[in-house]
């Protein structure tokens, strides 16, 4: 029995994200045998950076949306001082100006910017700015509220005393903002405004299905974000290698084939060599429902529960645009941001735009990310990295899954389309580009295996989604129907992103340790 327990694990996760680094990092730290399996040749996944002729690019998120989860994680983890993190602010920019947002006057500044684009409309921005300011100071609140299982010793109980008496007057307003949390953006905005163009503007940096609270509350996350020093695979980095110190194991290039059963309870992987390795614990920190569909046996699922499964629709997903220019950052008339949003005019893009405009990629919102604005050393002397990204759908003019040919042609011509609304703010960019190359929803599928290229796990639409409630259903979404076998990341809980991912990864890692704890102390 003994030789059998060397190829045994208290848990074995699958996918080496953030989501499957976090449960990993708390199981390992906890003395805990832990195997991470990775399909890719690095651990990240959309947590990656990589240099391309002495620049630094970011190839999935540009930034990082603290939310009192990011580095309360690291703070428990003991990992927090290891990582420099540059606070990130953010700008928009519309009819060539440039408002940053650092605090809610500048919200301000902006609706007032809007309302000299659209005069008729100042009725309609001015309710949706109160609207905006309850969810502001809503989430000023909340943002700073110690999570429990975040706590470092000694230190929960008192801070959250402290918080329900500087913040309790906040309950007064969750009436009006549960009933944000039901309305979707895109018909609210229509309630209150008659203009197509700026209602489009105002949602079109969402996808659609966005709620009201989710798109009215970004003014605030747009002040808590933040670049870590050397790029945002620093942070994967860091993990990964904590959880090796830690005596946690990661296995790179190691795609699994199948999940093992014992008596209905999952109990080990197989990989495509064949090997077999046993725990009494799967976490399934990638796609949902490529765990659930094609590594188990149908008949292991409720029939219901298989149906929605299958039925769900994923998130979008984006397309990327690489750019090394031969000009300093100085020059670029960002005003000292990393992390800017431009809209290329002031008609912008409707749900229909996504899949069927032919010019979508010349008039879509771009985010603009640029490293060597926090770091000189992230771009060759003088020269500037961007980055920039465009909302899409896997499905935009018939899809991304084309003859290699017929490929290459549309993804160069988007590029050039990107480029050319971006010079309307940067005149003659395209003579400075001295490296350019792009990812589109394929690579993003290629590489992450993520269906569809989705990079945000299940749609924001309420109906089409898989997974989606109040934050306090976040802890049983965990929990698959099949025992033994928990899920964790973006997959796992809607609306997602790298928030819910460490706290999902966090609650998977609590189910095990809860049971290893329960079943050391009944030996005992």
């Amino acid at each position: 029995m003994e030789n059998n327990r060397k190829n045994y694990y208290d848990a074995i996760v699958i996918g080496g994200g953030l989501a499957g680094l976090t449960a990993a990092s708390f199981l390992a730290k906890e003395g805990r045998k832990v195997l991470v399996c990775e399909q890719s040749d690095q651990v990240g996944g959309l947590f990656n950076s990589f240099w391309r002729s002495g620049y630094l690019f970011d190839g999935g998120i540009k930034a990082i949306e603290n939310s009192s989860v990011m580095m309360p994680m690291l703070a428990q983890l003991g990992l927090l001082e290891q990582v420099h993190f540059h606070p990130s602010p953010i700008a928009l920019i519309i009819g060539g100006n440039i408002q940053v947002i650092r605090q809610f006057e500048d919200v301000v500044s902006y609706f007032c910017m809007l309302q000299e684009f659209f005069p008729s409309e100042k009725a309609g921005l001015k309710k949706i700015l109160q609207d905006t300011k309850t969810v502001y100071d809503l989430m000023d609140g909340f943002l700073s509220f110690p999570i429990p299982f975040f706590d470092l010793p000694n230190t929960g109980n008192e801070a959250r005393a402290e918080w329900f008496r500087k913040q309790g007057a906040l309950f007064t307003r969750i009436p009006r903002a549960l009933s944000l949390m039901r309305q979707d953006f895109r018909p609210y905005l229509e309630k209150h405004l008659n203009n197509s163009n700026l209602i489009n503007i105002l949602s079109d940096l969402f996808p659609d299905g966005t709620s009201v609270f989710f798109g009215l509350g970004y003014f605030r996350m747009f002040t808590d974000y933040y670049y870590p020093e050397g790029g945002i695979r620093t942070i994967p980095h860091l993990l990964s290698e904590s959880l090796q110190n830690w005596g946690g194991e990661i296995r790179l290039n190691t795609r699994v084939e199948n999940l093992l059963f014992d008596c209905g309870r999952a109990s080990g992987v197989r990989f495509f060599t064949g090997e077999e390795i046993r725990a009494d614990y799967l976490i399934a920190a990638g796609d949902l429902r490529q765990a659930l569909t094609q590594l188990t046996p149908e008949t292991m699922l409720p029939k219901k529960f298989n149906r929605k499964l299958k039925d769900a629709e994923v998130s979008h997903s984006v397309f990327n645009v690489f750019l090394g220019i031969d000009r300093p950052v100085e020059s670029l008339g960002l005003q000292g941001c990393s992390h800017v949003f431009y809209h290329p005019d002031l008609n912008g893009i409707s749900e229909n735009d996504r899949i069927h405009r032919p010019d979508y990629f010349r008039h879509v919102p771009q985010e603009i990310s640029v490293p060597c604005l926090h770091q000189n050393e992230l771009a060759p002397q003088g020269k500037t990295g961007m980055m920039i990204s465009a909302m899409t759908s896997w499905n935009y003019n018939g899809g991304w899954e084309r003859e290699p040919a017929e490929y290459e042609s549309l993804k160069e011509k988007y590029t050039s389309d990107l480029i050319a609304g971006l010079e309307k703010f940067i005149p003659q960019l395209n003579d400075h580009i001295e490296i350019c190359f792009s990812a589109t929803p394929l690579t993003i599928a290629q590489r992450t295996s993520n269906t569809k290229g989705a990079i945000m796990g299940w749609s924001y639409h309420k109906e089409r989604t898989f997974s989606r409630g109040n934050f306090l259903q976040m802890k049983s979404s965990v929990f698959t129907p099949i025992p033994g076998l928990l899920t964790a990341g973006h997959w796992t809980y809607s609306p997602g992103g790298s928030p819910v991912a460490v706290l999902t990864g966090k609650l998977a890692a609590e189910v095990v340790l809860h049971d290893v704890n329960k079943k050391a102390e009944h030996k005992k």
